[in-house]
């Protein structure tokens, strides 16, 4: 951790945000792994780490017309460095949320994760009532919206999950049910072996893959023919060797879904989703789970906690209070 002073002004089109919850995800230690890379986009070391996170509008500079004190915001493009107290930015890099949205700010930071669980089930797949789609890592955040959204559509959802050692598969399996799971297999062996023998006959006509590697092979064998898996994620960082057979004989299609490239043209769109989901949150049909930590103190432990591959839970650091003094990390 270290600080350094902000600016006594602000430059054109500039503004002063201040943290409310960041959160820590893979994207962020994918970057850190790589020394700076996020899909497209690059940053040469050092920087502040951060692609996501919920900011308050502190202070605007000369030239900025849409944004101004007080104005809650989220990041419009990675490398923001939202793993800060305070940071400047510019004006078209951040989301002005209207002011009605009754989302809580500790809910907004996952915003990212609902919004790619909204639209991978509503962009792909053709889904309707009684479909039956496949996932791996399903106790993510994303893999935790999607069995609850997949709920409220009434879709078959087969859940897949590693098992990592766990002494508590029956209990874990059992959480992933009540999301709204039909059938919870572990991420080994052949998923659409297990199925059979477990008699679920309903083959998924949509696979959603953020793991890559042998996981996503075995959601490609369990999945129908004519069936579309999308990727996206790459937590293993291993591309999938796809058999030429799944194409060409099963008639599969295999499509890509970047978060960052949607946002780009969808500012309206995504403003939406985050209206629709406030209402699953108001009325308790959907549920988020998340661990805060204080940034300034307790960003130690929250690292180690977000690096635990067996966490169900969303890591978010919690900036300081307004009254306190305000440092950039």
């Amino acid at each position: 951790m270290s600080s350094e002073a902000l600016p006594r002004e602000l430059e054109w089109g500039q503004v002063l945000l201040r943290l409310r919850f960041a959160a820590i995800s893979p994207g962020d230690t994918y970057s850190a792994r790589l020394g700076g890379i996020y899909g497209s986009d690059s940053m040469e070391p050092p920087f502040v780490m951060g692609h996501e996170g919920v900011f308050v509008v502190a202070m605007v500079g000369p030239g900025v017309k849409s944004l101004r004190e007080g104005d809650t915001v989220l990041p419009l493009r990675p490398f923001l460095g939202t793993w800060s107290s305070a940071l400047v930015a510019k004006e078209r890099d951040v989301l002005r949320l209207p002011p009605d949205t009754r989302v809580g700010c500790e809910h907004l930071a996952l915003v990212k994760e609902m919004c790619v669980a909204y639209r991978l089930l509503e962009d792909y797949g053709n889904l309707k009532p009684g479909d039956c789609i496949i996932l791996n890592a399903a106790n993510s955040t994303v893999g935790q919206i999607v069995l609850q959204l997949a709920a409220l559509l009434r879709l078959r959802v087969v859940a897949v999950a590693r098992d990592g050692g766990r002494g508590d598969w029956d209990r874990f399996s059992a959480w992933l049910r009540s999301l709204g799971a039909s059938e919870v297999l572990k991420d080994e062996g052949s998923l659409k072996v297990e199925l059979e023998r477990a008699k679920f006959f309903a083959r998924p006509k949509l696979a959603l893959d953020s793991v890559g590697g042998d996981s996503g092979l075995r959601l490609a064998e369990a999945l129908a023919e004519g069936g579309e898996i999308v990727i996206y994620g790459c937590a293993s960082g291993k591309a999938p060797a796809w058999p030429w057979q799944n194409w060409v004989f099963k008639g599969q299609k295999v499509s890509g879904f970047s978060f960052a490239r949607w946002m780009t043209g969808n500012r309206t769109k995504y403003v939406h989703v985050i209206e629709s989901m406030a209402k699953l949150l108001a009325a308790h049909k959907l549920q988020l789970n998340y661990t805060e930590y204080d940034l300034l103190t307790e960003f130690p432990e929250a690292l180690e906690h977000a690096l635990d591959s067996g966490k169900n839970t969303k890591v978010l650091l919690r900036g300081p209070a307004w009254n306190s003094p305000l440092a950039q990390q």
